[in-house]
Order: structure tokens, then sequence, then C-alpha cells
């Protein structure tokens, strides 16, 4: 489904009695983590209206929470464009979540109902179809959904609804890095279940040390343009220097 300079390549069906503005929101949040629509590209609200068949008032309630999730950067008068991948909130996100991961996971060591192991087994397998069509999108959303049965089990699923929230940045870096990791990711989570399975606790650290470390998605960023990214709202533009002397080739989430 493409006009314009905008495509919407997996616009999700609409809910039964879902407001329209509430799905047009999901759709372009969805298409822009997934980097269908591109870091700096610009969108029009007449393009998304055309695309999707609908009015322009849904399509503006949703750019507003868009731009309030830190997705789109609105200028009167102008397009409203989404934003760069801004690299410093991204680390900041992942610092986050390492530690709310370590947490429920220690909670939850030796404590999963048969439920939960059956419902992490079930992503994993999702994650392994994913893996053998190529089908990344799905890949992403089988990997958050292993992790919420997780806080799940820990009664925290709120807490998993703020990390998503602030992922904005990191999710669109995980799309980049996925295809370069896939089978060490779902390797992990197998190790993950069987650790909190096995009430391996002493083992929590260590696992999600290594499955939320960044090496992957520093190599990934170096495969996409630079105009894609800033750090802490500067732009990086070719050449630019990012923080501490870094250039733009060097700009990435550093190691934890």
């Amino acid at each position: 489904m493409a006009v314009g300079q905008i495509a919407l390549v997996h616009a999700a069906e609409k809910a039964p009695h879902q407001p329209i503005h509430q799905w047009v929101y999901r759709v372009l949040r969805a298409e822009i983590i997934e980097l269908h629509i591109r870091p700096a590209q610009q969108i029009s609200e007449k393009e998304v209206a055309v695309l999707l068949g609908i009015s322009r008032t849904p399509v503006r309630e949703a750019f507003i929470r868009l731009a309030e999730d830190g997705l789109l950067t609105i200028t009167p008068q102008k397009r409203t464009a989404v934003t760069r991948i801004d690299l410093a909130q991204a680390e900041e996100a992942r610092f986050v979540r390492r530690a709310l991961e370590k947490a429920v996971m220690r909670e939850v060591c030796g404590r999963l109902t048969e439920t939960d192991c059956a419902d992490m087994a079930a992503a994993i397998e999702t994650q392994q179809e994913s893996m053998r069509a190529r089908a990344y999108d799905r890949m992403v959303a089988a990997d958050n959904e292993f992790h919420r049965v997780i806080f799940r089990a820990s009664h925290k699923e709120r807490s998993w609804l703020y990390i998503k929230k602030m992922d904005y940045n990191y999710d669109r870096l995980r799309i980049m890095a996925i295809p370069l990791v896939i089978a060490q990711i779902i390797e992990e989570h197998r190790q993950i279940l069987g650790i909190l399975a096995r009430g391996e606790s002493d083992r929590v650290e260590q696992v999600v040390e290594c499955h939320l470390a960044s090496t992957a998605i520093n190599n990934a960023i170096r495969e996409f343009p630079a105009h894609y990214f800033t750090r802490a709202g500067q732009a990086a533009g070719a050449g630019a220097i990012g923080d501490e002397g870094e250039t733009v080739e060097d700009q990435k989430i550093e190691n934890g």
C-alpha cells in the first residue's frame, strides 16, 4: 500500500469498535518502529489519509500521539517528519530494561507456572518459524512476547508496558540488528527459559548481560545511513562529531 513518498507494509486490520485514531496510531507506530517508514522521512496527514481511505482528522490525532511518543516531529506550516534515532536515549532505555529484566527474572526464577513455560516455549517456536521465513517483524513481536510473559509471571506487566513506551529508539535499533543475530537470540531465549524453569538464580545476571549486550546493534548501526541517527538531539550528518569526539561512524551504544 503506497502513495507519494510513504508506504504502509503491514497495515493491521481495524478491530471491531476500535476508534479510528487509535487504529491509525497503532498502524503508524508499527511501521515506524519496523523501519518501513524511515528515520528522518517526511510524512503527511494527506498521504496517510489517502493510504488508509479515511479523513485527515483521525490521522492528525494519531500524529499528535506519535509526537508525544517521540516518533514524529511536527513543525507548523511544514511537513511532519519521523524522528531520527537518538542513540543516547536508546542507551538509556537499554539501561532501564537491563535493570528491570534482572530484577524480574530473579523474582520469577524457579517460580514459573506450566502456563508461563508453555507460553515462552510457544514464543520461541514462533521465533524459529520467523527465522526460517526471514520474517524479522514477526521475530521482534515474538521476542517481545517472550519477555512480556516473564513480566506477567511476576505480576509486573505495567513495568513491561513502561519499558515498551521508552523503547521506541532501542526497538528501531533492534530491528536493524535482528538479521545479524536472530539465531543467537533464539538460543539465548532457550537458555533463559531453562535457567528460570530450573531456578538457577546465580546465572540470571550473566544471561541478561549477554542477551542485552549492544555489540550487534553497534555493528548494525554502521550499515545504515548516518542521517538516520542523532545523539542527545544533535543531528548526525556526514562527518559530524558525536559525544567525546566520536565521528558519526563511531557513534554507538556503549557496551554494558
